[in-house]
């Protein structure tokens, strides 16, 4: 069920757009937020793409740096799931606009899954904004499991703290502004992660998805609406059972620039079930809230500040946070 006692601060964020004031040069790219299971992390699952792209000639260089925080058990009696651990994720990122509307993107992430330190922070997080927190309470503080039982099997998937390169995302944009508020995505995911340590899910993804924008919402100049859908081929991996190979993503977002070069950010984000079981977060489908700020230093810098919380009970991570630093040139 949906925790409806995070819809106020929602609907808190939103109303905001009341005392908003005449601003100008909006930011409308969504935060570049990710779905971060153990297993949906295996895919790179993504959230919103970019609305906004380069003119042509322009180039965009990043690093965004993600703490996940998974926290999970469910037992059916055939099936036991457990998720218990910190995963961190250093991503730099590159993207380059091209003439009529063409933009080519590429990032490729830095992964450890460890058992970290943040779960009394965590807790304390939780309490201050009032967040249910599903499954934590059954777990010891700072351990790392990610497993999966079935008919008396155990496969650990794993229980010491890994390091290494994830898989490599390649992203082709089209905008249609001139003549439709749309953008057209396709991505290309190669596996060069190794999938035994949950760094990539060891086969080749691909997608593609529609943003839509719809600026100055209700005649206030500052706030903005975003949508997106998105279809995707997930390659089989070892790591899924009973997984299903087509995903779809449904995603969508309010931007309110409070004041030049500052913009609030709330999204809320899906996708449907990743496999035929008995057991969240695979047999569940997954709703996550980011809520976040984006920050225009000097025109070429921004900075991106964030968290996503999962909204429905143990159907993704718990909570992330998360920065992204961009420079245009």
């Amino acid at each position: 069920m949906i925790r409806m006692r995070k819809i106020p601060y929602l609907v808190s964020l939103l109303s905001c757009t009341a005392l908003a004031s005449i601003c100008q040069g909006a930011d409308l790219n969504p935060i570049n937020s990710r779905f971060s299971s153990p297993i949906e992390g295996l895919f790179n699952i993504p959230g919103m793409s970019e609305i906004q792209l380069l003119s042509s000639g322009q180039q965009k260089a990043g690093v965004k740096a993600e703490v996940v925080s998974n926290a999970v058990t469910m037992n059916d009696g055939a099936e036991i799931v457990r998720f218990d651990g910190e995963t961190w994720r250093l991503t730099p990122t590159w993207s380059m606009g091209f003439d009529d509307g063409w933009q080519v993107s590429a990032e490729l992430p830095l992964i450890r899954h460890s058992s970290g330190f943040l779960d009394n922070a965590i807790d304390k997080w939780h309490e201050i904004f009032n967040f249910r927190e599903g499954s934590r309470d059954d777990f010891p503080r700072n351990e790392l499991v990610y497993g999966y039982q079935n008919d008396n099997s155990v496969d650990y998937l794993i229980t010491s703290s890994e390091n290494g390169v994830g898989d490599l995302r390649l992203q082709l944009s089209k905008s249609f502004a001139d003549e439709l508020p749309f953008v057209l995505h396709f991505y290309l995911k190669a596996p060069t992660g190794d999938e035994d340590k949950l760094m990539g899910s060891g086969s080749w993804d691909l997608g593609t998805s529609l943003s839509y924008i719809k600026p100055q919402l209700f005649d206030i100049e500052s706030l903005s609406l975003a949508a997106e859908v998105g279809q995707h081929y997930l390659g089989e991996t070892d790591q899924v059972r009973n997984q299903k190979q087509h995903l779809t993503t449904l995603h969508a977002g309010l931007f309110w620039e409070a004041f030049s070069g500052f913009t609030l950010k709330s999204q809320l984000e899906s996708h449907s079930k990743l496999a035929e079981s008995s057991v969240e977060p695979a047999e569940s489908e997954a709703l996550q809230l980011t809520l976040g700020a984006s920050i225009t230093a000097m025109e070429s810098q921004q900075w991106d500040i964030a968290f996503s919380e999962d909204v429905k009970t143990d159907s993704t991570a718990d909570v992330t946070f998360f920065v992204e630093w961009s420079y245009r040139y």
